[in-house]
């Protein structure tokens, strides 16, 4: 039988998991929906609950670092109205229900690598940064490319997930989330757009996807074709760039059928979306 083991170190937190056959945790709310499934069960806990010191959200020079046990609701307060951290809190505010909201954590939704995660796309289009420890000492990685497949990340076996860094912008950010029904819903698509603009032209946008693929990823494509575009000045116009961006979002994202959605409808729901947040940042008058 599997036992449960405590850190008061991230260090410490580490050497056991160095030792191999555990797991770390930090509010479990995936992790207890597993083991009922029959994963994990042979592997020992380490669970993380106790490290206050990964529980932080400061303001420094270089942007916004944020602990990886932070929990959703946290999150939703703290960043709510506040530029281009807005849309982090909106995510956050989608987060299964309150009890989830109040025990899962920032850095959990990372690491469970779920194709549907919502605060995940936000991250993505932010430029996020993952602050990792290990015993053979820290390393700084771009969340862009760090989630490998379902469940599947690029931690390695002795690290924990310490803190997220948010790079300082100036831009606007917006976030949606389409789910079966309001509240307690996976997502069917998520999308986050960040986007820069002077007058009328995009300086710079970043667009991401979540459930439109076997991670949640930037729309690469998408964002070229729109970066450097003036506001279309008709609704012919407007009708004609939605065309291109579904075009390229075909290369973009590569939805599968299951018991939520169909591939296409995910395709259609996700350039709709693309669409409402990009023109609603654009059109937006900055005061």
């Amino acid at each position: 039988m599997s036992q449960m083991l405590i850190p008061h170190t991230p260090a410490e937190a580490c050497r056991m998991l160095a030792e191999g056959g555990r797991i770390a945790c930090a509010g479990a709310t995936n992790l207890y929906v597993d083991r009922q499934k029959g994963k994990y069960t042979d592997l020992d806990i380490v669970s993380l609950h106790q490290l206050d010191e990964l529980k932080h959200i400061i303001h420094a020079e270089d942007g916004w670092h944020v602990g990886s046990l932070v929990v959703f609701d946290v999150i939703e307060n703290k960043f709510k109205n506040t530029g281009c951290m807005d849309a982090l809190a909106k995510a956050a505010s989608e987060v299964g229900g309150p009890q989830i909201r109040n025990r899962g954590t920032l850095g959990g939704n990372i690491l469970s690598a779920s194709p549907a995660a919502d605060t995940v796309p936000v991250m993505l289009v932010l430029d996020a940064q993952l602050v990792l420890i290990g015993t053979e000492g820290k390393r700084i990685v771009p969340i862009n490319g760090f989630m490998k497949g379902p469940g599947k990340t690029g931690i390695r076996s002795d690290e924990i997930l310490t803190e997220i860094i948010f790079p300082e912008k100036k831009g606007s950010t917006s976030f949606r989330k389409v789910g079966k029904r309001n509240a307690l819903a996976i997502s069917i698509v998520n999308v986050a757009v960040y986007m820069e603009k002077e007058a009328e032209k995009i300086t710079d946008i970043a667009i991401a996807v979540g459930s439109a693929g076997p991670t949640a990823l930037r729309a690469c494509r998408t964002e070229q074709l729109l970066k450097g575009r003036e506001i279309p000045e008709t609704e012919e116009k407007w009708q004609q760039l939605k065309e291109q961006v579904c075009e390229c979002l075909q290369e973009d994202i590569t939805p599968i059928d299951d018991i939520r959605a169909t591939a296409s409808y995910r395709r259609t729901v996700a350039c709709n979306i693309i669409m409402q947040l990009v023109r609603n940042l654009w059109e937006v008058t900055e005061a």
